[in-house]
């Protein structure tokens, strides 16, 4: 088939904005993952999005009716998760109840906010229970030395009616009151890219996003190719520029014209 899909062998691929807004299918993704796979597509799910577990996106998908297990999902949770408790010390987790299971059941000690004043690590990701006790407790854990680190910088995330606010708007309170920065993991750092590529093996990857600064730029940083989902591609789209440009997942599946 003459279609861009043809040209990669697996794909990583962004999920508000591109699969779903606010778990609702966007037109033709379910198909278009469905025809992908079809094909022997590896395809590996990396959203920002910390709230939720692995296993509980993936199940979240297969609700949308798509193919998808824990293995095939990366959040920025996970692998922040992953990150802080490699030492498997004891972290403070500013964070949704699944995002502070994600980091204990990778060997970490999760503490109170009574107990952040031990921390030796603080995981700050969005959640909309933040409260001012938490970022307290935050400033408790990082004046004894505690180091910062975040699941991601994303200021908001996509909803039908609007935006809402994400875990860079939490981060930057805490980083404005322990006067530091923290270290990020999610996108657009290549760390969670290489993660996720590891998950599909050899061959030629894309990252698909709908996000320049995030999924593209992520992408670019990590050495492979980028498809931007855009409702206007024709429109600048800044720098580094996209390899591909589509209007939603169904574009990958549109034939090409051949050359004369």
């Amino acid at each position: 088939m003459n279609d861009l899909a043809e040209d990669y062998d697996g794909f990583l691929v962004d999920l508000d904005g591109v699969v779903h807004l606010g778990w609702q299918p966007l037109p033709g993704a379910v198909r278009a993952l469905a025809e992908l796979s079809s094909r022997g597509k590896g395809i590996v799910f990396l959203t920002n999005d910390p709230r939720l577990g692995r296993a509980a996106v993936a199940a979240r998908l297969r609700g949308l009716g798509i193919a998808a297990e824990a293995g095939s999902v990366v959040t920025s949770g996970w692998a922040a998760a992953v990150r802080v408790a490699e030492t498997r010390g004891r972290v403070y987790v500013i964070g949704s109840p699944e995002l502070r299971a994600e980091v204990a059941d990778a060997g970490a000690t999760v503490l109170s906010s009574a107990e952040a004043g031990i921390a030796d690590r603080i995981l700050v990701g969005g959640h909309s229970g933040f409260d001012y006790a938490e970022l307290v407790a935050a400033c408790r854990a990082g004046d004894n030395g505690a180091e910062l680190f975040a699941t991601n910088r994303d200021a908001t995330f996509p909803m039908p009616e609007g935006p809402w606010p994400a875990t860079g708007a939490i981060l930057a309170a805490v980083e404005t009151a322990l006067g530091r920065t923290a270290r990020s993991i999610g996108k657009p750092e290549p760390e969670i890219f290489h993660v996720a590529r590891a998950l599909l093996g050899p061959g030629r990857i894309a990252v698909i996003g709908d996000r320049m600064d995030t999924d593209i730029l992520g992408g670019h940083r990590a050495g492979l190719a980028t498809i931007l989902v855009s409702a206007s591609p024709d429109r600048p789209v800044g720098k580094p520029a996209p390899d591909h440009v589509v209007t939603a997942l169904t574009g990958l599946l549109e034939p090409r014209e051949s050359a004369v």
